[in-house]
């Protein structure tokens, strides 16, 4: 039961990147001019002075020399681990930018390399914090880092580098520059009606694909039908690879569905989707995953938009308890996973039990279940919805996720840990206790971060982080201790 190390919207400093790189491979030729911004003679600017690359740009290359240091602060950080470019780095010259148009970059590679975008390079170290616009390193690694920025001339330079003075697993990536088309869906439309990185296309997942024929949404963001590789499958097959497929739980006079399956790993893309309402406030809804042998199946649920609800990867059986759920429908997702891909098939059996109950009064009821259930963070009208912030939340106020708190503050949005309704707050950044010594004495500064803030000391394990990628030495998850004299989580 694989995982991709991650703790939550953070991660522990352990798993959140020298040597001399081959320059990288332009798809285009080099313009002659670097820009008005070129860099002072500093040893660290010696990149800066590379062959430019046109915009629209694809690039693919590989990192160098640890030469270039990224600057404390940008102007937009998206990095919830902390500014960290210790390892080897390479710089692209950009031109042909439009001063004032929206740019978006996006970095793909196997390790977890990230980029920030700057003017020039000013200092001894490398570009000044006045000099750059945006810190980008939110993905984990294999995941690609995209971000956007406004260009303030025709030049600018893009910095792709390593959070760790290691060399990291792979030092290749492919670079893409291009302006901006979108922000929202609501500015695109026709067969393009999704904003996905930046551009208009068919769908960024599988819940913007709204026929059964057509239910996946594929590597070339257009709905597509799924494909059925499976030695033997169910009858639903390839329709139920997507949400719009979905085959629907029928319950019986007890609130109980018990549905046989069969799922294999061949594509990878090769899911089970299964569909059911939720009618009234209150219901609780347990799915329970089970089948024999040695083979790795999870559980995922999910809500309309394709918002993740509850998962369980390291059972067997798997199981989700959802609870205070909106009126509307919803999904639970099977898949296999396997590092090879196999078309022999896993026969499982999915079993649903809806229970009824009284709608959710405060926060404190969306908090109770924790185990395989992901915090949302508000009780409105009977029901739990994560919380809105949309980054205005200040020092103190409750949260559910890092995107709901004001600048420079972080959500400890850990997945399924308890207490969330009080311990879920906005704290500021710190690196020792003294940082949080204002909050009160019943808050200690982080130690398993790369860039820490200040959390309340705990009582009990549940209520330290859990590391989802990683299999546990008992429970569904992986999850740091409490050393409760001290009140801190350690892993």
């Amino acid at each position: 039961m694989r995982r991709l190390w991650l703790l939550v919207h953070a991660c522990l400093a352990a798993s959140c990147g020298g040597g001399g790189g081959a320059s990288p491979t332009l798809d285009a030729p080099p313009s002659a001019d670097a820009g008005a911004d070129a860099p002072p003679v500093y040893a660290a600017c010696s990149e800066f002075s590379a062959p430019t690359v046109p915009v629209p740009a694809h690039v693919t290359g590989q990192l160098g020399n640890s030469d270039v240091q990224s600057p404390s602060t940008c102007t937009d950080v998206e990095a919830p681990f902390g500014i960290e470019s210790a390892g080897p780095d390479r710089v692209i010259p950009l031109t042909n930018l439009t001063p004032g148009a929206p740019y978006v970059v996006k970095l793909t590679s196997s390790a977890d390399l990230a980029f920030y975008v700057a003017t020039g390079c000013n200092s001894s170290t490398g570009p000044g914090a006045d000099q750059c616009q945006l810190f980008q390193d939110a993905a984990g690694g294999g995941d690609a880092e995209v971000g956007r920025f406004v260009a303030g001339g025709g030049t600018a330079y893009v910095i792709v580098d390593y959070y760790a003075s290691a060399t990291p697993p792979s030092s290749s990536f492919t670079l893409d520059v291009y302006p901006e088309q979108c922000q929202t869906d609501d500015q695109c439309g026709g067969a393009t009606p999704a904003c996905f990185e930046g551009r208009c296309v068919g769908c960024v997942d599988s819940f913007d694909c709204t026929s059964p024929a057509a239910s996946v949404c594929g590597t070339n963001q257009l709905c597509a039908a799924g494909v059925d590789q499976c030695t033997s499958d169910g009858v639903d097959e390839p329709a139920n690879d997507g949400p719009a497929g979905a085959t629907m739980i029928v319950l019986d006079a007890t609130g109980r569905s018990q549905i046989a399956g069969k799922v294999c790993s061949s594509p990878r893309t090769e899911y089970d989707y299964f569909a059911f309402d939720v009618t009234t406030l209150g219901e609780t809804w347990d799915f329970q995953l089970a089948w024999t042998g040695g083979r790795d199946l999870d559980l995922h649920a999910y809500d309309a938009t394709g918002k993740e609800l509850g998962l369980s990867f390291w059972e067997q059986p798997e199981r989700i308890r959802l609870t205070y759920l909106p009126i509307g429908q919803y999904t639970v997702r099977v898949r296999e996973f396997v590092s090879t891909p196999d078309a022999s098939p896993v026969t499982y059996t999915l079993t649903a039990q809806r229970t009824a109950g009284a709608p959710c009064a405060t926060a404190a009821d969306c908090a109770g279940e924790f185990r395989n259930q992901l915090f949302r963070g508000s009780c409105s009208a009977g029901a739990c919805v994560s919380i809105d912030g949309a980054g205005a939340i200040a020092e103190g106020g409750a949260c559910d996720s890092q995107s709901d708190c004001a600048l420079a503050l972080h959500c400890p949005s850990f997945f399924f840990v308890s207490g969330g309704d009080t311990r879920e707050t906005c704290t500021r950044s710190c690196t020792d206790d003294t940082a949080c010594a204002p909050l009160g004495a019943s808050f200690v500064c982080t130690t398993y971060f790369s860039n820490n803030f200040c959390v309340q000391k705990c009582t009990q394990d549940d209520q330290c982080p859990t590391v989802i990628s990683s299999p546990p030495i008992a429970g569904p998850w992986r999850r740091l201790t409490c050393d409760v004299p001290t009140g801190r989580c350690v892993p």
